[in-house]
Order: structure tokens, then C-alpha cells, then sequence
């Protein structure tokens, strides 16, 4: 049979904060996790009123769902969809879900034990699946414009000028319309291996990251009039392949935004590699923008930035984005030589 020291321990090791509650609402016992989420010590919150760890704003609404509660307690599970937030002592909130169980751990003293998880990661991974399913659906729209508008387009041009050739009966304008064909077969050509690089470039794998933004910078000069400044001198040969795709993936987006959006015609490109990561800064001297708010979600108009910073936050790194309206746009992406949750660290071909 377990001794009260058992429960304890017991209580101790439990991975969510758990906190015992008189029927007036008091924090009579909390755990070490408590502790640890709320920032309080144990004396600052023993004895004080659970509506302690609630944003002030909504206490109120708090203690009438706890009096109602306490007229009939029952046992309330997590994850019953509540949007719940939790208040810290640096003012900070988080996101948390709660279960509930009411107990009589002394003679004639209802208590209820609460057990209170943090769910921010689950909410950053929720949101990360939902901006990845609008990245999706907007690459599809953006493949399917290209094929409709490109090379659908093309091939009826070609069609229609092979069989305009098969009627042709001068012989200098029917090798004059061959020439043209080969040419547009040619263009075509170039088109497809120009998407192909942009769905999964090759150069990643061939020539590292220094080859496959090279490669990068001469289709936007070639397609946009753009033209990126850069030194590319053995760039990123220490990323291991997940650093370097992800390197590659949010200096591709932050150049796509500038040539979309920043009403200039250049940009710069530096790097720079110390103490165990790699640092890429694109900057360039354009419109500029209201920086959103980092948490706002998919769909509002901020893939592209949300993107880039998941991408870099998945390999352990960050991106830091500074803009103002009329003052251009700088972004500054670092990545782990060795990313995270890559055992080893598998280094490129």
C-alpha cells in the first residue's frame, strides 16, 4: 500500500502542474511543475486565490464557473475544446487545457485537484500544419497559372505552327518555321528545367548551397530583371542537408518578396558563418512594409513571412525580419551548422 510519501512523490513527478483547491477558491498545495510553469514560488502562491494564475480580465467570469462548479463537481477531462490561458508572474499568458477532480482529502473539506497543461507547443504545431496547408494550396495555384499561362499556351502555339509547316510549300519559309519551332521547343525546354529547380533544385545535391543559389540568382535576373549581389565563396559546405534546404528555402521566399513586392530592381545577399552556425542577410532597399504580428495565422496575408521563420525555427534556427514603410526590408536568417533532431548531422553530397 502507498504511504503519504508515495502520493507525494507521486504528485511531484506528475508532468503537468497540479494544484489543490479549497471550495473557496485557495491554492492549499501545488507541484514543482507549478512552480516552473507560473514562475511563482510555493509560498507566493499557497493560500492565495486560484484566480491568481488568471488574466485579470477575465476573473470575474472565472469565479462564477468555479462557484457553479463547486455546487456539483464532477471529474472534467482535458481537451474538451475549452480556449483557456493561464497567467505567469511576468504578466506573460499561455494557452493551457485543464482537468478537474474533485476530492475529499480531509474530514468534511471538499478540495479539487487540478491539473493544468501547456499547450503551446501543440498550438504552434497546429498552426505550423495549417500555414503548411496554405503554402500547399498556394504553390498549386501558383504550378497550375505557370503550366496554364506558360506552357499550355506553347504547346498550342506549336500545334498550330506544325501544321501551318505541313502546308507551307516555299521551301525557305518552311525551314524559316522550323527554326522558329526548334526555338520554341527550346524556351519550353528552359521553362520546365526552371520549375523542376524551383520544386526541388538538384544543384542542393550536386554542387551544395553555393550552386544551387547561384543557379537561383541567375533565373530571377533572367525571368525578373533582378539582379541579387552576393558572395557566394563556399557558402554553407559545413550545413548539414537540413540546415541547408532550409537555408536555401527561406532565401529563395525573402528574394521572391522582394522582387514582388519591394519596387526596386536589386538586392544584396551576404553570409556569414561563427560559432557553430550560418547567417544569411537579405537585404534590400525598397518600399518596405507594416511588419504583421508574428503569431497571426495562415491566411492573412503573412505566409510567406510565417513560412520562413517555421522553416528555420524546424531546424533550431531563427529569422528576424526588420521593415518599415519607406525604409526597406532586411532579413536575417541563422541556422545551425548541425540542425536539430538531425542525429549526426548528415552532411551534403
Amino acid at each position: 500500500m502507498l504511504k503519504q510519501k508515495d502520493y507525494t512523490a507521486v504528485f511531484d513527478a506528475s508532468p503537468d502542474a497540479m494544484l489543490v483547491v479549497d471550495a473557496d477558491g485557495v491554492i492549499r498545495d501545488l507541484n514543482r511543475q507549478a512552480v516552473t510553469m507560473f514562475g511563482w514560488s510555493r509560498e507566493e502562491l499557497e493560500g492565495t486565490e486560484v484566480e491568481r494564475l488568471i488574466p485579470a480580465a477575465s476573473r470575474g467570469e472565472h469565479r462564477r464557473h468555479r462557484r457553479r462548479y463547486g455546487e456539483a463537481p464532477e471529474p472534467r477531462p482535458m481537451g474538451e475544446g475549452l480556449e483557456l490561458e493561464a497567467l505567469r508572474k511576468d504578466g506573460t499568458t499561455i494557452p493551457v487545457e485543464i482537468s478537474l477532480s474533485p476530492s475529499q482529502l480531509s474530514p468534511g473539506r471538499e478540495h479539487v485537484i487540478c491539473a493544468v497543461r501547456d499547450i503551446s507547443p501543440w498550438r504552434r504545431m497546429r498552426r505550423l500544419s495549417g500555414m503548411m496547408v496554405a503554402a500547399a494550396e498556394q504553390e498549386r495555384k501558383h504550378l497550375s497559372r505557370e503550366l496554364h499561362d506558360e506552357f499550355l499556351q506553347n504547346l498550342v502555339a506549336l500545334k498550330i505552327r506544325v501544321k501551318l509547316l505541313a502546308d507551307e510549300k516555299d521551301d525557305g519559309e518552311r525551314e524559316s518555321a522550323r527554326a522558329r519551332i526548334a526555338e520554341d521547343i527550346r524556351g519550353t525546354i528552359v521553362g520546365v528545367k526552371r520549375m523542376i529547380r524551383g520544386l526541388l533544385p538538384p544543384e542542393l545535391d550536386h554542387g551544395g548551397l553555393s550552386s544551387a543559389l547561384g543557379s537561383a540568382f541567375r533565373d530571377i535576373e533572367d525571368v525578373y530583371g533582378f539582379t541579387v549581389h552576393a558572395s557566394m565563396d563556399r557558402v554553407g559546405g559545413e550545413l548539414d542537408e537540413a540546415a541547408t534546404l532550409a537555408l536555401y528555402r527561406i532565401v529563395q521566399e525573402a528574394l521572391g518578396n522582394a522582387v514582388r513586392h519591394a519596387g526596386v530592381s536589386e538586392a544584396t545577399v551576404t553570409f556569414k558563418s561563427s560559432n557553430g552556425t550560418v547567417t544569411a542577410t537579405i537585404r534590400d532597399e525598397g518600399c518596405g512594409f507594416e511588419l504583421p504580428d508574428a503569431e497571426r495565422l495562415p491566411g492573412d496575408g503573412c505566409i510567406g513571412l510565417a513560412g520562413m521563420r517555421e522553416r528555420a525555427a524546424l531546424v533550431g534556427g531563427t529569422v528576424v525580419v526588420q521593415t518599415s514603410p519607406g525604409r526597406g526590408t532586411t532579413v536575417q536568417a541563422t541556422v545551425p551548422v548541425r540542425s536539430a533532431g538531425v542525429p549526426g548531422g548528415s552532411k551534403n553530397r
